[in-house]
């Protein structure tokens, strides 16, 4: 092979390069999202942060708009769907299962930087987040609505709707008030302790009670 054909062509990185600098690129616009907003953040302040130029930069993104989106699908809602996907058939140790794998994602690092961004930001309302949120009701829907039709849930509490939704509006209010990116360790304790106590209320109260 020629060294012509060995070229890489500009501002395209080998494969292992590129995801480790798409990956610093990501966690520098999460921690100056976090920090000066998503208005507040320059592309040239991203790039930056990392040592890197704007055209390295785009070489992974289009856009600011793309490393949004890009955080989002990393630490949003939508890691409450692949939970969903995760967690075991039956309904008490999946509801309980469930809560542990999206507060161990949710506690991390990105995912606090991440909403404190769309805290800070008053984002939201943004359409990303708000189809996620619906993508993730509509998994847990989805469980609630098998479990109902084989009576394995109690079926005196609401639609698979309202199940989902049950379950998943506390975690997320406990996300936002004290998984945010500066939060201290006890908030954070805070909100492990108030995710499993509810996980473990609403796994007593969806078990359909014993024949009389």
């Amino acid at each position: 092979m020629s060294p012509a054909a060995n070229r890489r062509r500009p501002g395209r990185p080998a494969k292992a390069e590129a995801g480790d600098t798409k990956n610093a690129l990501l966690d520098a616009a999460l921690r100056l999202f976090a920090q000066n907003g998503y208005a507040g953040t320059s592309i040239r302040a991203i790039a930056r942060e990392v040592g890197l130029s704007e055209s390295v930069l785009y070489a992974h993104f289009d856009d600011k708009r793309a490393l949004y989106d890009a955080a989002m699908r990393l630490a949003g809602p939508q890691v409450a769907t692949l939970a969903v996907d995760d967690a075991p058939d039956e309904p008490a140790a999946f509801v309980e299962t469930f809560a542990e794998q999206v507060l161990a994602v949710w506690d991390s690092p990105r995912s606090r930087q991440v909403i404190s961004l769309v805290s800070r930001d008053a984002r939201m309302n943004d359409e990303m987040l708000e189809l996620g949120i619906e993508e993730a009701l509509a998994h847990l829907a989805h469980r609630f609505a098998g479990w109902l039709a084989a009576g394995r849930v109690r079926t005196d509490l609401g639609s698979p709707g309202d199940l989902a939704y049950a379950l998943l509006a506390p975690i997320a209010h406990a996300r936002q008030l004290w998984l945010h990116a500066e939060a201290t360790e006890s908030q954070r304790e805070r909100a492990h302790d108030r995710i499993r106590a509810h996980a473990a209320l609403f796994a007593r109260a969806i078990t359909p009670l014993p024949p009389a």
